[in-house]
């Protein structure tokens, strides 16, 4: 067979496997089995590239300024993603805490590096290791979430109630600028480009 693996593509509703012909600007491809709409691959690796250094950039910013200030009987405590999950190691939740700094901490950092790595073409990695790469990034990406961390200060918010109020840091929009590229650095990454490279 003569036809390469990169001018092929399978339909995401009946799964036909089909060569895709060059197309133009504005033209859009159909399927010839179900004419669903084709969507053709992207190759987008520059842009993941830049937007995972943008992440890594934002990164020592994003954990270490303070995302909240606490005011608790008068007094005020900035508390950053980082030192709040070694606040809640030390005050006795170690599970919270390490979850916190696991979750918010580590993963997103692994996920980027990955991402960045793999869409930097990989160079110098075998193809086993860029699969089990790409294999870290997606579980990464399941298990490093912002969620986490609302649910900690939901739990803190919920233990003291009236007692303290919180209040946005300037580390919050660092973090949540972070946490966005980081997705759209996710979003924007095909892993064909990997295999592709290889051929």
């Amino acid at each position: 067979m003569g036809t390469s693996t990169t001018s092929l593509l399978a339909c995401s509703c009946c799964g036909l496997i089909q060569h895709l012909p060059p197309i133009g600007r504005g033209q859009l491809l159909r399927c010839g089995r179900c004419h669903s709409r084709l969507a053709a691959r992207r190759r987008s690796t520059t842009r993941t590239a830049a937007l995972a250094l943008s992440a890594l950039m934002l990164y020592p910013a994003a954990i270490s300024l303070p995302i909240m200030v606490v005011e608790q009987f008068g007094v005020s405590r900035p508390a950053s993603v980082w030192s709040g999950g070694i606040g809640m190691i030390a005050d006795g939740e170690l599970l919270v805490g390490l979850v916190v700094l696991l979750a918010s901490v580590v993963l997103p950092l692994l996920k980027l590096v990955g991402l960045f790595l793999l869409a930097g073409g990989g160079y110098g990695l075998r193809p086993s290791t860029k699969a089990w790469t790409w294999h870290v990034v997606e579980w990464t990406g399941r298990w490093g979430m912002l969620d986490v961390l609302l649910v900690a200060i939901l739990v803190a918010t919920i233990k003291l109630g009236a007692l303290m109020q919180l209040h946005a840091g300037p580390g919050a929009l660092a973090f949540t600028a972070c946490v966005l590229l980081n997705l759209a650095a996710s979003a924007s990454f095909d892993p064909h480009s990997l295999w592709e490279a290889e051929q």
